[in-house]
């Protein structure tokens, strides 16, 4: 009895393992961002979410998180909910006051399509049976939280070997943003191997723009995740005979001459796959990386194995993608158009590069048609950015089939980096005051060849605020040469490796001119281009080289960081943090330096934390960081301390000179007063 009790145990923990195992899935949550509130009578807002070609659906569902105003009229008053046009769902908004309810809406799997899908909330609300008045009602709301989310269960479609499918293979993450693809190298790697492998971390980026992510890149002796897929890079002498073995002989002839690219399985999984990049001459390695990280090029490499060699052109077309005019179907945006009555709106968002300042002459010109059946003396259609109302144009009859929306961009708006442009519609229906019922009737239609004509100048403000420029300018990596210590662990370069990919999110051409080096190799030509160093005093020589230059400074002994006018430290304070500085560089006036560095190795990893969370990142402020241990930053400004020395000095120069004419005119009126009294006493004596 004791033994079948033990089997049953046993089969019992076996069946719940292989349950648990059955049931892991991945999971992408798509976040609502914001609390969104909706008034009136009828409301509507919307979310939207991507599909990737590569994912099997599993399910989606909507965690919708509201709080609706407690005087709603429960007979009547609902939402609905619509998953790319087709309603999905409804129910009753009770008269319950509850804050932050959640309802969780199941989403037909059949009803999600590749690529962009909408999930549409509406709402009707009313108070009482007198809906014209309920439309102004200010007790008339219902606000969806920013906990809302819409969260999709997926798995991986199976693809082949084919080389085309790196981005399906390679760019999978896992429940915790973490890719599922370790890259590695030698571990006696060159500055050509190492620049190969961090070519490929910038495409990571490049293809995680809004979204956090981490990956290994590891030493290979230093391997441990045998479920990740592989990227190796590596010189024929610097690679393992379990990975050449890969390779067939006539593979392995070519290598002489010519650089081998090839998508097999892993040698540490056999359900897990490896993309091997092998050669004996060392520029073929970047090659190679530089054809991988083009899409253009890649989506043509339908085979398992290919050669490159020196004739080899692999980079992108050298035209700028990033120009002064921006479409709305560049940006990702469909013909857009809004129905119903009174106000109707849509919202655009557009990025600006980082390396550029909006200045004078800038534009916005939609093309847009709007429904005839309008009251043209009230209707009107207003333009926001970042709620600045920027001009409004009144709708005709004769222009409802053909319109435009032309505004200039007025100064209030320039300097930002982000715009949030809003189209406000007031779609006026004659012997209408008020909505009572949800109808389509009218519309208005934006084109989306509609565009923003943006006018520019370059952007020279050392700040993180701009950042990533000027280390990526007109899309791709901008003469960009990163100096990291003579020895690195895997830890050590998965560090860099995530800040080059921070660095990728803003590159979309393969072709800049970019560089790892260790300290030991750096010369004076690679210094007079922009340079990131990182390392601390002891392990990269070029720290010590530059500290006068550094805002923020080592002692002389290289034990701490400095006090100065903008920070003091007490105590062993001053050794235990790491800093990030934006500098211009030592060597060349036109070119940027950014210095991270601690006194201690382990504290680097508290800067490059910072430089490689989007989240994170994008609150920087100022030309110098400080973060300790605990997890504190400081963010300061040198420039701006140097800004105001400066007006300081002007001040004081300008009391001079008032001194100066104060003392002039005093002299002239005693020298006038003395040849007067001169004057009196000859006059008196005569």
């Amino acid at each position: 009895m004791r033994l079948i009790t033990i089997i049953l145990s046993i089969l019992i923990t076996i069946t719940s393992s292989m349950t648990s195992f059955a049931d892991t899935k991945n999971v992408k949550n798509y976040s609502f961002d914001n609390d969104i509130k909706m008034s009136g009578v009828i409301s509507t807002t919307g979310k939207f979410f991507n599909i990737s070609k590569n994912w099997n659906v599993e399910n989606a569902k909507l965690n919708l998180v509201f709080t609706k105003s407690e005087l709603l009229d429960v007979d009547y008053s609902t939402i609905t909910v619509f998953i790319n046009d087709t309603p999905i769902h409804s129910q009753r908004l009770d008269g319950k006051k509850e804050y932050k309810k959640e309802t969780v809406i199941e989403i037909p799997k059949d009803l999600i399509k590749e690529g962009f899908n909408e999930v549409k909330i509406k709402a009707y609300k009313t108070i009482s049976d007198m809906v014209c008045r309920d439309d102004a009602n200010t007790a008339n709301w219902l606000v969806i939280h920013e906990e809302s989310n819409i969260s999709v269960n997926y798995n991986y479609k199976e693809v082949s070997n084919q080389i085309s499918e790196y981005n399906n293979l390679y760019m999978n993450s896992d429940n915790g943003s973490r890719l599922n693809t370790t890259i590695l190298i030698p571990d006696n790697y060159s500055s050509k191997e190492l620049t190969s492998g961090m070519i490929l971390s910038s495409d990571i980026g490049g293809n995680f723009k809004n979204e956090s992510f981490k990956f290994d890149f590891n030493l290979y002796l230093d391997f441990k995740n045998k479920d990740d897929n592989i990227i190796y890079i590596g010189k024929e002498n610097n690679t393992s005979k379990d990975i050449l073995n890969l390779l067939t002989d006539d593979e392995k002839n070519k290598l002489k001459e010519n650089c081998i690219i090839k998508q097999t399985n892993s040698i540490f999984n056999k359900d897990k796959k490896m993309i091997i990049i092998i050669a004996n001459k060392e520029e073929l390695l970047e090659k190679a990386s530089r054809i991988i990280s083009s899409d253009e090029l890649l989506k043509n490499l339908n085979t398992d194995s290919m050669t490159i060699n020196e004739n080899t052109d692999v980079d992108d077309l050298n035209k700028k993608i990033s120009s002064n005019r921006v479409y709305l179907k560049d940006l990702g945006y469909d013909n857009i158009i809004e129905k119903g009555p009174f106000s109707q709106e849509t919202i655009i968002d557009v990025n600006v590069p980082k390396n550029k300042v909006v200045t004078n002459g800038s534009k916005i010109k939609f093309n847009i048609r709007y429904a005839q059946n309008l009251d043209f003396e009230r209707s009107l259609a207003t333009v926001y950015i970042n709620e600045i109302p920027i001009g409004s144009k009144k709708l005709s009859k004769e222009k409802s089939n053909n319109d435009t929306i032309e505004l200039e961009l007025p100064k209030e708006v320039f300097n930002y980096n982000y715009y949030q442009i809003k189209v406000v519609f007031n779609l006026e229906l004659l012997d209408l005051a008020c909505v009572t019922r949800e109808t389509d009737n009218p519309w208005a239609y934006i084109s989306n060849d509609s565009f923003i004509d943006f006018s520019y100048v370059d952007n020279k403000n050392l700040s993180f605020k701009n950042y990533p420029n000027p280390f990526v300018n007109n899309d791709k990596l901008n003469d960009l040469k990163v100096v990291i210590p003579d020895s690195s662990s895997s830890e050590d370069l998965t560090n860099v490796a995530n800040i080059i990919g921070y660095l990728g999110r803003d590159v979309k051409l393969n072709n800049g001119d970019f560089k790892v080096l260790k300290s030991s190799e750096i010369k004076s030509e690679d210094k007079k281009s922009n340079l990131i160093i990182i390392g601390t005093p002891k392990n990269n020589q070029l720290i010590k080289d530059i500290n006068k230059n550094l805002n923020l400074k080592f002692n002389n002994d290289y034990s701490g960081f400095k006090s100065d006018n903008n920070i003091k430290f007490v105590g062993k304070y001053a050794s235990e943090i790491a800093s990030i500085q934006l500098i211009e560089s030592p060597y060349e006036k036109t070119k940027a330096t950014m210095v991270i560095s601690s006194t201690v190795p382990k504290d680097l990893s508290l800067g490059r934390t910072y430089l490689s969370d989007i989240s994170l990142t994008k609150e920087l402020k100022g030309d110098t960081v400080i973060i300790d241990r605990n997890g504190h930053i400081k963010d300061l400004s040198y420039k701006e301390s140097s800004i105001e020395t400066n007006e300081e000095i002007n001040t004081h120069k300008v009391l001079s000179s008032q001194a100066k004419i104060f003392i002039l005119v005093a002299v002239f009126l005693f020298i006038t007063l003395i040849i007067s009294i001169v004057f009196l006493i000859i006059k008196y004596r005569k």
